[in-house]
Formats: structure tokens, C-alpha cells, sequence
């Protein structure tokens, strides 16, 4: 099973980089664009590892981060 990695960021042009990198090393990966959907996504999809913006709309990534740690996955 390939590891699996969310990526977050409200910037289209990080999401496209990091995608267009990790995507030919067998990375399996999922987006979002700020970090409510981190919150949501990350229950569902339960990645391996979040690379994760700080300044974001909506919510900002310590928030996201915080939530995320504190779920039950």
C-alpha cells in the first residue's frame, strides 16, 4: 500500500508543485485548500503525513493541525 500524504495550502500553485513532485515517487495524494477541509479530509482519508500552510482562510493550519491531532484517528 503506498503511504499517503494531504496536502494543504490555499495557494494553487503549492498544491500543483508538491503534487507534480510527489506524485512520480509513489506518493498516494490528496488536497486541500484551507484547513476546515484539512479537518474533514484528514478523518476520512487518515494520510501518513500533512504537509500543512500556516496562514490560510476559513481556518489557519495551527488550528487544523490541533483538531487534527486531537481526532480519534
Amino acid at each position: 500500500m503506498r503511504e499517503k500524504i494531504l496536502i494543504v495550502d490555499d495557494e494553487e500553485a503549492n498544491l500543483r508543485l508538491l503534487t507534480q513532485w510527489l506524485i512520480p515517487l509513489g506518493y498516494d495524494i490528496e488536497l486541500a485548500s484551507n484547513g476546515e477541509e484539512a479537518v474533514q479530509k484528514a478523518g476520512a482519508y487518515r494520510p501518513d503525513l500533512v504537509i500543512l500552510d500556516i496562514m490560510m482562510p476559513v481556518m489557519d493550519g495551527y488550528e487544523a493541525c490541533r483538531l487534527i491531532k486531537a481526532g480519534p484517528a
